[in-house]
């Protein structure tokens, strides 16, 4: 990871009216799904940190159930986010700490749709 302090400007949320590459430095990652690169680090350990942001009712990217090869860290920061098969919404300051091979999702973002904070590390980051 690199050593970085706070910007001047704080990142606005992406504009889905805008084209994805008027939209820089977010990337467009699926349909209304949205990601921002904050950190990262390829050696020894991967790892990464971003701001994912879900435009509002935007599913998850798949229908079918989650789960990932490495170890994943979720705060949601504004908005709502709803586990669609276990029924469970996560709002404001709501955290998820998954080990690989935790199934978990698919998901919706609620009405505000959603901002959060992920950190992920292991392989297959």
């Amino acid at each position: 990871m690199h050593q970085l302090e706070f910007p001047a400007t704080p990142p606005t949320l992406p504009n889905p009216l805008l084209p994805a590459s008027e939209n820089a430095p977010w990337r467009l990652i699926g349909p209304g799904t949205w990601e921002l690169p904050l950190n990262h680090s390829a050696s020894p350990i991967k790892e990464k940190s971003v701001l994912q942001y879900y435009e509002p009712h935007t599913p998850s990217i798949t229908d079918a159930i989650i789960t990932h090869t490495y170890t994943e860290e979720v705060v949601i920061l504004k908005g709502s986010l709803t586990d669609v098969k276990k029924g469970i919404t996560a709002v404001l300051g709501s955290y998820a700490f998954r080990e690989p091979g935790m199934e978990h999702g698919p998901y919706r973002a609620g009405d505000e749709g959603v901002l959060q904070f992920v950190k992920v590390r292991g392989e297959g980051v």
